[in-house]
């Protein structure tokens, strides 16, 4: 046994992966926190964003390639390029979450006290910032990084480079689209008007200069088509709105219903139903008998027309020869008819009266005279004239449609006609309007030249069919309703977006490089290894 002293045990050092990992934290934290500071007295645009990008980028390469140590592979790892991911995604969703690129004044206006802070720190503008370029210097530097470590290429390393390459001529496409690109307003008139510019625009505002097209654009026609009209029943909510510089409730439409016979639930536990639907609405009278109330009436035709009289009422022929009168007591002759059929209620009596005299027939049910040109019917006690509605047709000339709503439990029923919309009142914050939904635009639609010396093209621009023209790509955008020769259309020169898309087809190729081609370059690597020398034979 040695009585030796032991030596200690030693200290052990930090990992690779820990120093990775603290690297890692260190680029990513100290780019977006010297962008910060640095964004104090350079304000973000899409020229700082590119150059800010380009310049950090190759800085930190050239200083991986000459300072020992792990930089560039740390560069070149997955947490690397993980944690830069993560750190994007952040900036993406705070770049959605605020609007981008609008004036301060909104922002104080809408966001409240963090307004300020919005503003403050440069998240109005948030992916043209120094904080964001550091981010994207950072991936550019990873990718060139990781380029470097696998240099040179080979056949079996090709696919890597190829998207490699992909994602370099992709973000070179991006920073050519964001220094470059137009973006800007051309307002159009048919017969005549021509545009060699457009206004250009900067976050939907203009900012007063004119971008020159180099050819001539004319608007030839202009075309708005609209939805044939229909009928719909809408659901309308209160709202907090702002008008004239004041916040204000008013009813606005929320959603719409067919109009059909189902019944729809409504919040808060409510619902609706159309009882009828009337599309050609006539309001008919309608007799109901009644018990102990009312008063007579008698049910008679003449010349094939029908109707309920009660006392005091008659039935004129459409000559005006004949009529049949009605009361409790015998009524007198009428003056102008030459035939009268004078009913005694009471009496229970009818009196033809001619100019030759007057002849009495008992009344009776289905009592039939002058050779059944006069019928008459049921004799009613007691009865009530009630208005029903009705419809003439099945064509939607006055259509109306009888509501009942279940609002709390009570059951209620309203007629209600699309020519007069009136709400019905769910309570104080909801109502429902049958009514008309005509006028609606369906498509809207820009038949114009470009002519640029000799070449001419035509074409039809509308909301999904963009024309391009000379570099330019044109989109519908708006319409005057008041103003049917008026066009209004959104001009957009974009010289990245080829090699964006280039960039994209480089790295789907790249990609399909990897996963396809190189393992059968390296020998068909998924195939089962030949059985050792003590396998069983």
């Amino acid at each position: 046994m040695s009585l030796a002293p032991s030596s200690p045990a030693p200290v052990a050092g930090p990992t690779p992966a820990g120093r990775d990992a603290r690297l890692t934290a260190g680029l990513v934290g100290g780019a977006m926190l010297v962008g910060a500071v640095a964004q104090i007295w350079i304000p973000p645009g899409p020229l700082t964003l590119v150059a800010a990008t380009a310049i950090a980028s190759l800085v930190v390469v050239g200083v991986s390639l000459v300072v020992p140590g792990r930089l560039r592979t740390t560069l070149a790892g997955f947490r690397f390029t993980a944690t830069l991911l993560i750190a994007l995604a952040v900036f993406a969703i705070i770049g959605t979450l605020v609007l981008q690129g609008k004036p301060q004044a909104l922002y104080l206006q809408r966001y409240g006290a963090v307004g300020p802070l919005i503003v403050a720190l440069r998240f109005d503008d948030i992916f043209h910032g120094l904080p964001f370029a550091g981010l994207t210097a950072l991936f550019g530097a990873a990718i060139l990084s990781s380029a470097s470590l696998r240099w040179p290429i080979s056949l079996k390393r090709t696919g890597f480079f190829i998207a490699h390459v992909g994602l370099l001529v992709s973000g070179a496409g991006a920073a050519a689209s964001s220094v470059l690109s137009v973006r800007g307003r051309v307002d159009l008139l048919a017969g005549g008007d021509v545009a060699t510019g457009a206004r250009v625009t900067r976050g939907g505002q203009p900012t007063g200069s004119v971008a020159p097209f180099g050819f001539e654009l004319k608007l030839d026609q202009f075309d708005l088509v609209n939805y044939e009209t229909e009928y719909r029943i809408g659901y309308y909510e209160k709202k907090l709105i702002r008008r004239d510089g004041a916040e204000v409730e008013d009813f606005r439409l929320k959603t719409s219903f067919e109009p059909d016979l189902a019944r729809h639930r409504l919040p808060a536990g409510d619902s609706f139903r159309l009882k009828a639907i009337y599309p050609d609405l006539v309001i008919s009278p309608r007799v109901t008998p009644v018990q102990g109330g009312g008063q007579p009436a008698l049910e008679a035709s003449l010349g094939g027309r029908s109707a309920w009289l009660f006392p005091g009422e008659s039935l004129v022929s459409p000559d005006g020869l004949s009529a049949v009168l009605f009361g409790q007591e015998c009524p007198s002759p009428p003056g102008g008819a030459l035939t009268a059929f004078l009913v005694c209620g009471r009496a229970g009596k009818v009196i033809l009266h001619t100019a030759d005299g007057e002849l009495t027939a008992p009344l009776s049910e289905g009592l039939a005279l002058a050779g059944g040109a006069v019928r008459l019917g049921r004799l009613l006690p007691g009865a009530v004239r009630v208005q029903e509605p009705a419809s003439r047709s099945s064509a939607w000339n006055n259509p109306a449609v009888l509501f009942e709503t279940t609002i709390g439990g009570q059951v209620a029923e309203t007629l209600a006609l699309a020519a007069q919309p009136r709400g019905v009142f769910l309570g104080e914050r909801a109502a429902l309007v049958f009514e008309k939904r005509d006028k609606e635009v369906k498509a809207f639609r820009s038949h114009v030249t470009a002519r640029r010396g000799d070449t001419v093209e035509r074409a039809v621009v509308s909301v999904n069919e963009p024309f391009d023209f000379g570099g330019w790509t044109f989109y519908q955008v708006n319409y005057d309703p008041q103003e049917p020769n008026y066009s209004g259309l959104e001009a957009v020169r974009d010289p990245g977006v080829t090699w964006v898309f280039l960039g994209f087809a480089l790295i789907c190729l790249g990609v399909g490089y990897l996963f396809y081609v190189e393992p059968r370059l390296r020998g068909g690597i998924d195939r089962p290894a030949p059985p050792g020398p003590g396998a069983a034979a």
